[in-house]
């Protein structure tokens, strides 16, 4: 009964999950640093107009094997992505599913043709990144695994909440949207997977070069 009244319950008198953000007054301070973190990282884009960048890396952190049995150990070449939030916020103005979605499927498909064409110890074993958006990941194809709930990840949570509130067309609204704590989630797929999943760009669409990603 108390779990049917909950799901009853008009929306306005759900509890809503604690999404602590950072406050307004610290928004040029954190644009300032999402600018040089970007250009520290050197992420990217994959593609000319596209949602999604990359930033090259090795593994750092424990081995691990995705559900493929792609074995991803310490030191291994991998891609880690990003959204490009100024793009993601274009193609939310008529809804994610409709622009951006199709747009990401098409850098992944651009990243597959691009990885097929590197040299043996370059070409990245797998592709990872940390998102609030993990529903989309799996949609995607990426497998899910637990963020670590340290100090650290808590502040990323924090930030990615920045993020997700000053490039939303919706602005702080868009926080209070569903009914779950906004937590971040690790994704990963193997190169395998990528290859299987997505096929080539489409005629007449630029891909990436022979030496990097980026047009």
């Amino acid at each position: 009964m108390g779990k049917r009244w909950a799901l009853e319950m008009p929306e306005q008198h759900r509890r809503r999950p604690h999404r602590p953000a950072p406050p307004a007054l610290l928004d040029p301070i954190l644009q300032r640093w999402e600018q040089l973190d970007r250009r520290r990282r050197r992420i990217r884009p994959i593609r000319a107009r596209g949602v999604v960048g990359i930033e090259f890396a090795r593994h750092g952190g424990d081995p691990l094997t995705l559900a493929d049995g792609t074995r991803v150990r310490w030191g291994d070449p991998i891609g880690i992505l990003h959204l490009d939030n100024r793009r993601g916020r274009e193609l939310a103005q008529p809804g994610w599913q409709s622009g951006g979605m199709p747009a990401a499927r098409l850098d992944l498909a651009t990243l597959a043709a691009w990885a097929t064409r590197q040299p043996a110890g370059q070409r990245p074993v797998a592709y990872t990144g940390t998102t609030l958006l993990a529903p989309l990941a799996r949609r995607l194809g990426f497998e899910l695994r637990p963020h670590p709930r340290t100090a650290r990840a808590r502040l990323d949570d924090w930030f990615m909440r920045w993020l997700m509130a000053h490039w939303s067309p919706a602005g702080r609204a868009r926080l209070q949207r569903g009914h779950t704590p906004l937590r971040s989630s690790d994704i990963w797929l193997s190169d395998r997977a990528l290859q299987q999943r997505f096929t080539p760009p489409q005629p007449g669409v630029t891909a990436v070069d022979a030496d990097s990603p980026g047009t």
